[in-house]
């Protein structure tokens, strides 16, 4: 289970986002992913601490049952599935820019036609270990995380000791203010993944242990995120600086260029291998996390009965597998570039974890939980907000449609209609100036928490 959370994070956002949030944040890079994952902590507490309560498959969407009824769960269970269906793409994606490195022929400015159809392989692939069930799926997940977390010590050593310009970190920032708060949001894209112990913890002998698994898991990659981007701050040369931190975003291969920089061709020749293994082991746990979604979304009859029937021979739903793989193919030629895919793909997450605080206020008694509660959502509320318009829309859009077609055949709707308020408004302060937003967000968090406890109202599931 470990395995699972640890190697959903470490995917393709350690391996491109350290040059896309130092292009806004400068040599304030490392401080952006500490801050990045000091801000999700509580977040995860709250969940390993859901993920002790409930473990079964898909809880995330069945403890929001439990606590605000089918019409809520379903929004963030919508919210999830077409979250994770967004981040198979940009993994591919991912593993595809790292290849087009010293492929040219796969990627120009984009995919070219050779380069999609290497992509479709990539995500076929997954798939079919998909459909090989848990066993083949647990034993492809701790392979690739344990190769992953092996080349990324081997850089961080290597490259940390052979090239390390301190002076890189006092180059001036000329990016607006904001654009330092939105790097922050964007580390949520390579931190999401601390949830899988929870998606799989009713397929595990030890269940009872999946929030450990969570809490450890997310300790691992902060430390890993604190040390990589600085690391790969200090390595580049001050040539590369000297027009500015800028140009940093368009580095097609980030780490592997910064092995070469530093003396280390071997290391960035192995990096470009791991452009394919890191992205697609968190494309493997995510392809597997859409099949749970979608049984915990027939559990509580978000979608028909045959959504969640499990094949006893491949232990998972087998229509909604096949279905995400069509949905991921077709994604390929359809989705923006990786900076803006990550964007929508956050904005769908954050306010999903926004469910968590909302359901141990009510669930829990303890005065500590309730305050752990109440710091949790006001910091999803932030970090939704940080992300900015237009792709905070995503989640009012899945939440008011969900919202909508589930009242017509579920009651209560009262519930949920606080989960859209919450979306809607953060949406809207997402367009102010950073000074405003800060303090707005929080406050208005708190009154919102205050609404959910007061209208939560659970239902029963069913069985399948």
């Amino acid at each position: 289970m470990v395995a699972f959370s640890l190697g959903n994070i470490i995917g393709s956002g350690i391996l491109i986002l350290p040059a896309v949030t130092a292009s806004m944040g400068g040599g304030l890079t490392p401080l952006i992913w500490l801050l990045g994952g000091v801000m999700l902590l509580p977040v995860v507490v709250v969940y390993s601490i859901l993920a002790k309560m409930y473990p079964v498959v898909g809880s995330k969407v069945r403890f929001v049952n439990a606590t605000h009824g089918r019409v809520l769960a379903s929004s963030v269970g919508w919210l999830y599935l077409i979250g994770t269906l967004l981040v198979i793409p940009v993994e591919a994606e991912a593993s595809l820019q790292y290849l087009g490195y010293i492929f040219p022929s796969l990627w120009n400015t984009g995919p070219t036609p050779f380069g999609y159809l290497v992509e479709i392989s990539i995500v076929v692939a997954i798939y079919l270990l998909v459909f090989n069930g848990i066993k083949s799926l647990s034993f492809g997940v701790n392979t690739i995380t344990y190769a992953k977390l092996g080349i990324l010590a081997i850089y961080a050593i290597s490259v940390g000791v052979l090239s390390f310009h301190v002076s890189n970190f006092s180059l001036p920032i000329t990016g607006p203010a904001n654009s330092f708060f939105e790097a922050v949001a964007l580390t949520m894209f390579a931190y999401g993944g601390f949830r899988s112990a929870m998606v799989y913890a009713g397929e595990s002998r030890t269940k009872n242990e999946a929030g450990r698994a969570v809490l450890l898991a997310f300790v691992i990659s902060m430390a890993m995120y604190a040390i990589i981007p600085a690391v790969f701050i200090a390595s580049l040369s001050p040539g590369i600086l000297s027009h500015g931190w800028s140009g940093l975003a368009t580095m097609k291969a980030p780490l592997a260029q910064s092995a070469v920089i530093a003396g280390v061709p071997a290391l960035g020749a192995l990096f470009i291998l791991d452009g394919i293994i890191s992205p697609s082991g968190a494309s493997l746990i995510g392809a597997g996390d859409v099949s749970r979604y979608a049984y915990s979304l027939a559990k509580i009859r978000a979608l028909p009965k045959v959504a969640g029937k499990v094949s006893e021979k491949r232990g998972i739903p087998i229509l909604p597998t096949i279905l995400a793989l069509v949905a991921s193919v077709g994604m390929l030629f359809f989705s923006p570039t990786f900076s803006e895919s990550v964007k929508y793909l956050v904005a769908a997450h954050v306010l999903a974890y926004a469910s968590g605080p909302a359901s141990l206020f009510v669930l829990s008694e303890l005065k500590s939980n309730k305050l752990l509660s109440v710091i949790a959502f006001a910091l999803t509320a932030l970090l939704y907000t940080w992300v900015g318009f237009p792709a905070t829309l995503l989640g009012v859009a899945v939440t008011g449609f969900s919202i909508l077609a589930m009242g017509l055949f579920n009651r209560p709707v009262k519930p949920a209609i606080w989960y859209l308020g919450f979306s809607l408004t953060m949406a809207g302060i997402s367009l102010l100036s950073i000074d405003v937003e800060i303090p707005l967000a929080l406050i208005t968090s708190v009154l919102f928490l205050y609404i959910a406890k007061r209208t939560a109202a659970g239902q029963d599931e069913l069985e399948i």
